[in-house]
């Protein structure tokens, strides 16, 4: 079962590799989706178990991914500083589906997600699943 367990693991971070060098070769550092508007067939959700309170957790709704210093993290719709409204103009532009960053855009406006709350890297195998599928479906948004 142990086996088992840790070739699931690899599996699983293998497959988070993958998503973060797409990300890379596409020249992507974040991807950010309206979920009101982009119709995905699930739910781009994880539990996100607290660190500093055992056995409480919460349902985090996923707005993006962002991938910072080759690490994928998932943005907190809600809880990061990150608002889909702050990358278009209103008064000139269309509202988009979806917002592509490139990677400097992405660490200037983005930051370090590891000093702000509302970016993680928490979520099952299943759960990363339906956020991959998202983000494939985010870009052939118009």
């Amino acid at each position: 079962m142990e086996n088992t367990n840790q070739e699931s693991a690899k599996l699983f971070a293998d497959a988070k590799q993958a998503l973060a060098e797409d990300m890379e070769a596409r020249g992507i550092g974040a991807v950010i989706w309206d979920n009101a508007k982009a119709g995905f067939p699930y739910l781009p959700e994880v539990v996100c178990h607290s660190s500093k309170e055992p056995g409480k957790s919460r349902v985090a709704q996923i707005m993006g991914l962002y991938r910072y210093n080759g690490v994928l993290y998932l943005i907190e719709e809600d809880r990061s500083p990150v608002k889909f409204k702050d990358f278009w103009n209103p008064d000139t532009e269309a509202a988009p589906t979806v917002v592509t960053l490139s990677e400097d855009i992405a660490v200037k406006d983005l930051g370090d997600p590891e000093t702000v709350k509302g970016y993680t890297t928490q979520g099952t195998l299943e759960e990363w699943t339906a956020i991959a599928d998202c983000y494939f479906q985010a870009l052939t948004q118009d």
